[in-house]
């Protein structure tokens, strides 16, 4: 008998957990750290747990459960990490994976001594319930690890064939990245500790109150750890409902609306971060071949850069010959040219889902009629109702992209091809017969989801029952 691989379990076991509702994710995350702490042995306690933190960490308000050495070690940091490692990774986010690979190191190679009794000391605290003792404990924690860590790393540069070592265990550069960061933040832990309780999460409207907090901590950090303060705001940043409202912090330090002075300050990589994310969506939009797209993800993709966009431009003034204005102008056009090309061929699409066929000795100049000779194609009827709901959900934010224009005329030109066509289509189902009057039917019904795909609940309604009548006559 063969065992079967641990990667295949686990990707069974984050299908099955995702399927969880929210209450029993937490019940269960909360049994498991609370027997994981009073040191019942059986369970793949890791495995399993490190399926629920992603579903956990996109949970609303506090955390509940008996958080163990792990939860608590990487507390200072939870709000930064993000699944997956990141090839192309961006300061201030932090990948669960080498989390994990840097917890391991640290058991096997920096504390290997220490942090067991660490461990040992922070679950009797916990379920002791002795508050005291746990931060004291989690306090030495912080400080042991984010010690060992930076000192490992910092050896490491001065040695090329340790810094491949290092690589290869924690995970490439991105993930020496990673652990420096882990490291630093870990040395100011107190203060993210701090600045976490006295925010809510998430921060659905980033108030003068918030940013006046986030600024105390912030400049009292700045005066013994100024490289390390900066990941205060990128933990408020992560909270944010709105990134781009960390903004109103950087204007609050750099006591400036300007972009072309912000971009000049020292938290001008809050605004590179906001402009990286829209040019990184522009270079995908832009990549996509016309017709070969997936609309559905296409559309998300709009629209964050459109939020975005949005955003950037209501908290600082960007001036057009500034080097940000510069390039959120350059992505705009290209998200722009991108979508007007996938638009433009829209009503090609409609046509072969909705067919007409020429009737009579008149050539081209001769009446059209509804082809209802053959039952509507599926395949064709799905492209264009994701091709009608790309159009309809580029309705509220086609401005902030530039396609105002070329999105209305083209839902005009659909508009009007529905029309006609449903006018035509009713006539013809008033005098069809057997298989013809079948497919008919059919078409009105077509017809009815793509009014509904544009948004036009109302239209589809109408013709539903303008089509029963028909059929009746």
């Amino acid at each position: 008998m063969t065992t079967e691989p641990q990667a295949s379990i686990r990707q069974k076991l984050a299908i099955y957990l995702a399927q969880l509702p929210p209450p029993a994710v937490i019940k269960l995350a909360s049994g498991l750290e609370r027997e994981k702490l009073r040191g019942t042995t059986g369970l793949p306690y890791e495995m399993i747990l490190s399926g629920l933190r992603p579903l956990l960490a996109g949970l609303r308000g506090e955390r509940p459960g008996m958080p163990d050495a792990l939860r608590q070690f990487c507390n200072p940091f939870e709000d930064l990490l993000v699944n997956g490692d990141d090839d192309g990774r961006s300061q201030g986010a932090i990948s669960r994976s080498t989390m994990v690979r840097v917890w391991e190191w640290l058991g096997e190679e920096l504390l290997p001594d220490a942090l067991p009794d660490l461990k040992e000391r922070i679950a009797d605290h916990t379920l002791k319930n002795d508050q005291p003792a746990l931060e004291a404990a989690v306090s030495v924690l912080h400080a042991s690890a984010a010690k060992a860590i930076l000192a490992a790393i910092e050896e490491a540069r001065g040695n090329p064939e340790k810094r491949k070592q290092l690589e290869r265990r924690i995970g490439g550069e991105g993930g020496l990245e990673d652990a420096r960061e882990i490291g630093a933040i870990l040395s100011i832990a107190p203060a993210m500790l701090k600045l976490q309780a006295e925010l809510p999460k998430p921060i659905l409207n980033f108030s003068e109150e918030m940013v006046t907090a986030l600024k105390h901590v912030y400049d009292e950090t700045h005066e013994y750890a100024p490289d390390e303060a900066i990941y205060l705001p990128f933990m408020v940043m992560r909270r944010l409902a709105e990134p781009s409202q960390i903004l109103r912090f950087v204007r609050k330090i750099a006591h400036q609306r300007n972009d072309m002075m912000i971009s000049r300050c020292e938290l001008a990589v809050f605004g590179e971060v906001l402009l990286a994310e829209m040019e990184d969506i522009a270079r995908r939009v832009d990549t996509q071949r016309p017709g070969h797209s997936d609309l559905e993800a296409m559309l998300l993709d709009i629209r964050r850069f459109a939020h975005l966009s949005k955003g950037v431009t209501a908290e600082i003034d960007l001036r057009r010959n500034g080097e940000w204005g510069q390039r959120l102008l350059a992505a705009r056009g290209r998200v722009s040219a991108a979508v007007s090309q996938e638009i433009s061929r829209f009503e090609t699409e409609l046509v072969r889902a909705l067919p007409f066929h020429q009737i009579g000795q008149y050539g081209r100049g001769g009446p059209m009629k509804p082809d209802v000779a053959k039952a509507p194609d599926r395949a064709r009827i799905e492209r264009m109702m994701s091709c009608l709901r790309f159009v309809n959900g580029l309705s509220t934010i086609c401005e902030s992209v530039g396609v105002q224009s070329h999105s209305r005329s083209i839902r005009q030109q659909i508009e009007t091809y529905l029309s006609s066509y449903e006018d035509r289509l009713l006539e013809e189902l008033r005098i069809a017969k057997g298989v013809a009057r079948s497919n008919a039917e059919e078409f009105i019904e077509v017809a009815a989801d793509f009014r509904g795909a544009l948004g036009e609940d109302k239209q589809a309604e109408v013709l539903r029952r303008r089509g029963q009548v028909a059929a009746r006559g």
